[in-house]
């Protein structure tokens, strides 16, 4: 393994003349005792650990084996293009900044070629040197650590934070790749940081930690629950649903105790989350009116406490679209799309339901909301009796046979279900005349 200290003292990378500063104080490490150097290229490798890259690094995990180009450089070109695709125009600005002016900011490598901050100014020299065929270095840091010491390993994540969740750089990260960071750096299998000094390092408070964590945990649980790969975080993305996620941990974490009947309940009604997620994949719904629709599923259903009825009616389906989907071995978000499309008729049967909660729920929210709806759908049955029977530009000469007793039927179950409402009403009006 190379040693980029050792390589320094015997005069094989020589050092820049600049001082760096500790972003943060780490034990046993001062300024004054580290220098920025010139590294060659081919001494260094991306850290496969790096919140920032995690996600798309994981669908390859068991593929590619962290090392410099000197051993293959089959994983750096790899990692390369995850983080040219992750943000192009972004690449170029840095590609060109360095080949007009060279590079001006440093950054922070271990001392076996890990590069713990920099990932997009290596890879921009990089593409210069594969580009001009310049022999070009990478300005950098180099920590007296090693991942393979677990107090050392403390010591790294804690520096990688305080370079890269400054108040300039949060933006950078993806939410999905920062909710998974904050997973495996807090809970996880191995944890190596409570949340409190997570929180402490990147500035970032407690509670949206929690809910990054929280939304990752759901995450986590809705890939297994339909079937995909673990490392699939692609499926978040390309979907855009990762708030989906994050409001629907805040509700059940509000909601359900720790108790083993509690627990039950809170599965089965994350579950029907994940029917409701499924179902705004396969409609189209996305951006600010998917999570306002997950919002007010948790209000309306799992807050008013209507949870457990909605589940009962949903869970055939729900069950019946997860086994579908996991039959079909989904690994991407294309895969998922073409499955939900196979699987039309269950997701509109759910759709029906969800609908029909909601609405009722809504409505029921104050008596001025629910005789609006009444009112609204006398006048769309009054709208329909003055225009002969049809909307738009419908003709008769366009329904079938079928469809017209169809009609007829819906329009007997109306008038029998008013019928009855209004009686309903009536004895209501004459009890309060009573009394």
């Amino acid at each position: 393994m190379i040693s980029l200290i050792k390589l320094a003292k015997e005069g094989r990378i020589e050092k820049t003349g600049a001082k760096p500063k500790l972003p943060i104080k780490v034990d046993g490490m001062s300024s004054e005792t580290l220098d920025v150097y010139r590294i060659p290229l081919e001494y260094l490798y991306y850290n496969d650990k790096n919140g920032r890259i995690s996600t798309g690094i994981a669908e390859y995990e068991n593929q590619i084996i962290p090392t410099s180009d000197i051993v293959d450089p089959n994983y750096n070109n790899l990692v390369a293009k995850i983080i040219e695709n992750m943000n192009p125009a972004a690449l170029k600005r840095t590609q060109k900044s360095i080949a007009d002016s060279g590079q001006q900011v440093y950054g922070w490598v271990l001392d076996d070629g890990r590069v713990i901050d920099g990932n997009r100014r290596f890879t921009a020299l990089r593409n210069i040197h594969s580009k001009t065929g310049q022999t070009v270095y990478f300005e950098a840091v180099v920590l007296p650590f090693s991942y393979n010491n677990d107090t050392e390993r403390v010591k790294i994540k804690q520096l990688e934070l305080a370079i890269q969740m400054g108040v300039e750089e949060r933006e950078g990260y993806d939410p999905v790749d920062l909710a998974l960071d904050i997973y495996q750096t807090t809970a996880g299998e191995k944890p190596i940081m409570t949340l409190a000094d997570y929180a402490n390092i990147s500035h970032m408070t407690k509670v949206k930690l929690e809910d990054y964590r929280n939304g990752a945990i759901y995450m986590k649980k809705f890939l297994e629950f339909i079937g995909a790969p673990e490392t699939s975080y692609s499926i978040i993305k390309d979907s855009k649903t990762w708030t989906l996620f994050q409001v629907m941990g805040k509700t059940l974490n509000a909601e359900f105790g720790d108790d083993p009947e509690s627990q039950v309940r809170k599965n089965e009604t994350m579950e029907s989350f994940f029917g409701v997620i499924l179902h705004q994949m396969h409609v189209g719904v996305i951006g600010n009116t998917a999570r306002n629709q997950v919002r007010d599923f948790g209000k309306y259903v799992v807050k008013a406490g209507d949870s457990t009825e909605f589940n009962e009616r949903v869970q055939d389906d729900v069950e019946d679209l997860a086994e579908a989907i996991q039959e079909a071995e989904v690994v991407d978000y294309a895969d998922l799309s073409k499955e939900l499309t196979n699987q039309n008729e269950i997701i509109a049967e759910f759709g029906d339901t969800y609908n029909t909660y909601m609405l009722a729920a809504k409505n029921g929210e104050s008596v001025e909301k629910f005789i609006k709806s009444i009112r609204d759908g006398v006048k769309v049955f009054q709208d329909l009796n003055a225009d002969n029977g049809l909307s738009g530009s419908l003709r008769y000469n366009e329904v079938s046979q079928q469809q017209l007793k169809e009609l007829q039927k819906y329009m007997r179950d109306l008038n029998i279900v008013s019928k009855e409402l209004f009686e309903k009403y009536g004895r209501e009006v004459r009890q309060a005349s009573n009394n």
